[in-house]
């Protein structure tokens, strides 16, 4: 499969990227859990506005006003908040995490695992976004797309499945560390708002003349 980013960036137009520390990587990871990347994005501008964007700020500006900025994502309020409060101390504790993080992987992927709310998806997207390591985060939505695109077969062993995503996505996307960035953006906002898990939109799918499974379902609508 060709790079499928020029397509989505012409279908969504620009897409803002993670922030670049790993302490507001990891707040783009909470704010837009099970949320939109409007709302996500949303109360990632109020926080800036304060601004509470490092650790020490962010537990300065006091829990009734993080749970405001928090309530703009919608719900699952308490677990945020209780993933961002965890995550400070963690931060503020370990004020070498950034320096781990720069090291050598093995050290770095066990350093943003230390993390809460950082399963191995998201711990391979806050290192891409905030570190030197090319990684590419493998999640449900990512493996979603692989498979309806047919670049890999689904097996039930998740571990072997998330290898094949993996390398079938890291043969068709750039070996360049920013465009690998902005590619695993597009390819995350694709899966949230158009490749969903029930009822995509593959009518409207700028990626439906490459995916069977895209294809079938758009003839199958028409035919409707």
């Amino acid at each position: 499969m060709k790079d499928p980013v020029p397509a989505l960036a012409a279908f969504y137009g620009p897409l803002a990227q993670p922030p670049a520390d790993p302490f507001g990587a990891y707040v783009w990871e909470v704010l837009g859990m099970k949320t939109t990347p409007a709302r996500r994005d949303s109360a990632l501008s109020a926080l800036r506005r304060v601004p509470a964007m490092t650790p020490d700020s962010m537990r300065k500006l006091g829990r009734g006003k993080l749970e405001g900025i928090v309530r703009l994502c919608g719900p699952f309020v308490d677990q945020r908040l209780s993933a961002l409060e965890t995550g400070i101390d963690v931060f503020r504790r370990r004020r070498n995490l950034q320096e781990q993080l720069q090291g050598p992987l093995r050290g770095a992927w066990l350093a943003v695992q230390d993390l809460p709310h950082v399963g191995d998806g998201a711990a391979a997207r806050l290192l891409l976004f905030s570190s030197p390591h090319q990684l590419v985060p493998v999640d449900a939505a990512l493996t979603r797309l692989a498979v309806r695109l047919g670049l890999v077969t689904p097996v039930d062993n998740i571990r072997r499945l998330s290898r094949s995503v993996r390398r079938a996505f890291r043969a068709a996307l750039p070996r360049d560390h920013a465009a690998l960035r902005r590619a695993i953006v597009y390819l995350g906002h694709h899966a949230q708002n158009t490749c969903v898990e029930f009822d995509p939109h593959c009518t409207i799918c700028p990626l439906v003349a490459a995916c069977p499974e895209g294809s079938r379902r758009a003839a199958e609508q028409a035919g409707h």
